[in-house]
């Protein structure tokens, strides 16, 4: 098949949209499949990554600029592509790619997945306080509705949506009226040969560090009101009374203002020792930083299906994540990590604490979560189901 995969989101990885697309498109690519990908970037090029033909074009601006003018130039670059290749499939992804970037008749069937979408992601972003915004989030707000308008018309053009949880079918049904029959749920996956279970754990932490006999707790994710971090941060106090041998380790990037924020919020709790602020960690080490860890949480406010805490477990560490979106769809509480509520630094606190001082819990945690990844959510296994979808949706063309 000839496909050709349309994200705001690639190579080098920035985001959960990002790694999607990269190990999709690789694994088909792998089995003989002929892979594009329009991506956008700082500038007009072409290169070839891991055997996919990429065509990164321009998009640069604000939160929502910098995405239309992508759409703009992806769309010229689509209708070239498709006139000398052909494309089977469009496999576009939302809520990033606005409907005016897949030009019409592009190929002969068009595939969403569907990662997010922007009514949900305002529904809880209106319950922050203003303060706790960035740029980006205050600018979704502001323009929802134009940006919800062009969603919406990429789903009903598109000939099937894949949803990355139970819970997205929910968004799309309740918030968007689109047909449930429509919609195929097709989780994301996991690199399991990349994220695995390493012993060299005292390199490892040298590399990064972070001291060899400390347990290390880790965060992995954008640095937005959305995932938590401030409940992190309030849980630590309460943890370091009870274990002094621990480190917080934080990796991931945001705006200056919100890591200055959480600096500040970390020094007036006192725990600033206890807490190590790592930046941006690029997907290649990305895999030992996990390895390095010993327990794994994500205190999300609003996700769909976050690959982090997939690469975690396929790490083999315990999970402590929320009741939000599609988590407790593959998080199953006390079987391979702990699920508590959103918002509750009483409770993570509890379970941080259960799994430093038990760590044979952890290590059955971690041995679980290792096992339901490479018996459900390895990528070997997800693309399979994603090139039957295409199949079903060309058989129908």
């Amino acid at each position: 098949m000839n496909v050709c995969f349309v994200t705001p989101e690639y190579f080098p990885i920035s985001g959960g949209t990002g790694a999607y697309v990269y190990y999709l498109s690789r694994s088909l690519q792998k089995l003989g499949h002929n892979v594009h990908v329009v991506a956008r970037h700082s500038e007009d090029s072409e290169d070839v990554v891991d055997g996919v033909d990429v065509h990164y074009r321009k998009g640069v601006g604000n939160a929502v600029t910098k995405y239309w003018r992508f759409a703009r130039s992806a769309s010229k670059k689509i209708e070239e592509l498709n006139k000398k290749i052909g494309f089977d499939v469009i496999h576009a992804n939302l809520p990033l790619v606005p409907s005016f970037a897949i030009p019409k008749n592009s190929a002969k069937t068009l595939v969403c997945a569907v990662h997010s979408t922007w009514k949900g992601e305002a529904i809880v972003t209106r319950r922050d306080n203003p303060k706790n915004l960035n740029p980006n989030e205050k600018m979704m707000l502001r323009f929802n509705f134009m940006l919800r308008s062009y969603e919406k018309k990429l789903m009903k053009r598109s000939d099937a949506l894949i949803a990355v949880s139970k819970y997205t079918v929910d968004e799309l049904t309740e918030l968007y009226g689109i047909n449930e029959e429509k919609i195929h749920v097709i989780y994301n996956g996991v690199d399991i040969n990349k994220f695995k279970p390493r012993t060299n754990r005292a390199e490892l932490r040298r590399e990064f560090g972070l001291e060899e006999e400390t347990k290390i707790v880790l965060f992995v994710g954008r640095l937005y009101h959305r995932k938590g971090l401030e409940i992190l941060l309030r849980s630590i106090p309460p943890v370091l009374q009870e274990f002094k041998d621990v480190k917080f380790a934080i990796s991931g990037t945001g705006f200056k203002k919100k890591e200055e924020s959480l600096r500040k919020l970390a020094k007036k709790l006192e725990i600033e020792d206890s807490v190590s602020f790592l930046g941006y960690v690029p997907d290649e080490k990305l895999p030992y930083l996990y390895s390095a860890s010993d327990i794994f949480v994500l205190p999300a406010i609003y996700e769909n299906f976050p690959f982090a805490i997939l690469e975690a477990q396929a790490t083999g560490l315990p999970v402590i994540s929320t009741k939000v979106g599609g988590i407790p769809e593959f998080l199953v509480d006390n079987e391979n990590g702990f699920v508590i509520d959103p918002g509750d630094s009483t409770q993570l606190t509890q379970r941080v604490l259960a799994l430093l001082q038990n760590p044979k819990l952890a290590k059955k945690m971690g041995d679980r979560g290792r096992k339901l990844i490479e018996e459900k959510l390895s990528w070997r296994l997800i693309t399979g189901q994603v090139i039957d979808l295409y199949h079903k949706l060309l058989e129908a063309a």
